[in-house]
């Protein structure tokens, strides 16, 4: 999400992307700032997964993240009333993650990205991988062998919808508030059109030459992360785990490090919206990490405070219903 993909993708969506270069005790960074207008004049300003602490060497992150954003505020747009943090994931099997505190830094009651993920490491290849896996999803992908195909989206409309439709009816019935159709067709179009190494692929599983589910994921040269995805409820066997276990095998070929399964329930209960995922991604034979939640640096406290209630309410109303197994809720 710290990528010209990721900006391009925003900017499609109202956000406006900004660049900027970090440095912090002689070590530099770049770092992707989204800016949206969200009621009458006022904007958000928010950094998706960055910047990364470990790698500026940070010692004292509360410091570091107030002098970045006193400093930022001159440099936005006009009417920011907040700047949006959502750092890199950090802790491995730990959930004791750093909370940011301090003047002006408030954590947020929901996190805009997940807490907590399951990263599988990829650097033994991918037979290694595999046999990692756990006998729930060693027995899911002998069902499935029999009867589920993958393969990759040949780029055909008549397709794709044929998958938005089953996605819609996946968050019908988990209770997710879908992405729309253009936004989810922006992600993979831009694939091979943004200047750098992203690309981003719609996996789709069939049975008996019909559509039964799909995944979107997105590739780096570092690593793959799985964002969305949808299935139908199919007789004794599950299309989610041969689907995951193609895009690992994708993975591994690209040469990537890891594989992001991408969001489970945080620590201490928060995002337990999520945590119906976390049985099905931890089959793979991946690691729990964790991370420090969403927390705002507040500019102008009363729009932040009517902005915040506001937003407590919309996640209540879109994250009321825990996902099933092998469905990626919207991120």
């Amino acid at each position: 999400m710290q990528s010209s993909f990721w900006a391009a993708l925003k900017h499609g969506s109202l956000w406006k992307p900004h660049a900027f270069e970090v440095e912090w005790e002689g070590r530099t960074q770049s770092v992707l700032v989204l800016v949206k207008q969200v009621f009458l004049l006022w904007n958000l300003a928010y950094i998706p997964f960055g910047p990364d602490l470990q790698a500026l060497g940070v010692t004292q992150a509360n410091e570091c993240i107030r002098q970045l954003s006193k400093q930022l505020k001159p440099l936005l747009p006009p009417f920011v009333f907040a700047l949006r943090f959502d750092l890199p994931f950090d802790e491995v099997n730990d959930e004791n993650v750093l909370h940011l505190a301090g003047p002006r830094l408030r954590t947020l009651s929901e996190s805009v990205q997940p807490e907590a993920t399951v990263r599988i490491n990829l650097k033994w290849g991918y037979q290694a991988v595999k046999l990692g896996y756990r006998d729930r999803a060693k027995r899911a992908l002998r069902k499935a062998s029999q009867s589920v195909e993958v393969g990759l989206w040949a780029g055909d409309d008549a397709t794709f919808r044929r998958w938005y439709d089953i996605y819609l009816e996946t968050s019908r019935r988990d209770g997710f508030s879908p992405r729309s159709s253009k936004y989810l067709k922006a992600l993979l179009t831009l694939d091979g059109k943004v200047r750098g190494d992203i690309s981003s692929k719609l996996l789709l599983a069939t049975q008996n030459r019909k559509i039964v589910g799909g995944i979107i994921v997105v590739f780096s040269p570092v690593e793959a992360t799985y964002l969305y995805g949808a299935s139908l409820r199919l007789d004794g066997v599950t299309c989610s785990h041969p689907l995951q276990d193609y895009a690992i095998r994708m993975a591994c070929e690209r040469g990537c490090s890891f594989y992001d399964l991408y969001g489970i329930s945080g620590p201490k209960g928060r995002g337990s919206h999520l945590a119906g995922l976390e049985i099905f991604k931890l089959s793979f034979g991946g690691q729990s990490c964790y991370r420090t939640p969403s927390t705002d640096y507040v500019y102008r406290f009363l729009l932040w405070k009517v902005y915040t209630i506001s937003e407590r309410i919309r996640y209540r109303l879109k994250r009321k219903v825990r996902p099933q197994e092998g469905v990626q809720p919207n991120s």
